[in-house]
């Protein structure tokens, strides 16, 4: 029988090993993101800042920077360079119109979903080997460390898992 202390160790070596298979994932991820990009003219910051934006614009500067993890001063030059490709409008905050707005544009929501779809398509080939109950458990296991476990199971509804 194992002793609390192996116990303890065992669960920090499993924590551990989950880091660094998320790190790898999440470098992995950046990676495949790199030829879905091209030919776009829109750098990875560029389109997560876009992404941002189509999931829950419009936005403030502010907002778009707390969403983004990122500084407002950095949420400011890439929002500039968005703009100035036409993919992201710039407006007033209705209430003060001192505040800056950010939102998506047609042309930068049909953007966001050309290397969106380009994306899946190269991640799907490099998860093609795994069984539907596997893939399903890690998209349940993220969405729960992303603190959305709801995410999960709306992703997962109709699952043959």
């Amino acid at each position: 029988m194992p002793t609390p202390a192996r116990e303890s160790r065992n669960a920090t070596d499993a924590e551990a090993l989950l880091v660094e298979a998320l790190f790898n994932a999440t470098r992995t991820f950046r990676h495949r993101l790199r030829p879905a990009l091209e030919g776009t003219g829109l750098t990875s910051p560029m389109f997560w800042t876009l992404h941002q934006l189509v999931l829950d614009g419009p936005l403030t500067v502010g907002h778009l920077a707390d969403a983004c993890v990122v500084t407002p001063a950095n949420v400011s030059a890439t929002a500039e360079q968005l703009e100035q490709a036409g993919l992201v409008a710039r407006s007033s905050a209705p209430h003060d119109r001192r505040v800056v707005v950010l939102s998506p544009t047609a042309r930068g929501r049909s953007a966001h979903r050309a290397v969106w779809t380009r994306l899946g398509r190269l991640l799907g080939a490099s998860l093609s080997e795994l069984r539907a109950a596997d893939l399903d458990a890690a998209t349940r296991v993220l969405a729960h460390l992303a603190g959305a476990p709801e995410a999960a199971a709306v992703v997962l509804e109709g699952s043959t898992a």
